[in-house]
């Protein structure tokens, strides 16, 4: 995933993660429940017939 709001995330200081963030078009970190919600629905009957796919959770990162 990307940058996830985690106890490692903390630690860094606010000009760390503004340097980060610039990079991301969500404009902000991700939540852990966000990242669990995607394992669920890939884990989930509904997911099923998804394979070879990459699930890019990390607010955009990946487009820029």
């Amino acid at each position: 995933p990307g940058f996830i709001s985690t106890a490692m995330t903390e630690k860094l200081t606010e000009e760390q993660k503004g340097k980060i963030l610039v990079g991301v078009p969500a404009a902000r970190m991700g939540e852990v429940r966000e990242v669990s919600s995607a394992v669920l629905y890939l884990a989930s009957p509904e997911a099923g017939y998804i394979t070879g796919s990459v699930l890019h959770v990390n607010g955009g990162m990946a487009m820029v």
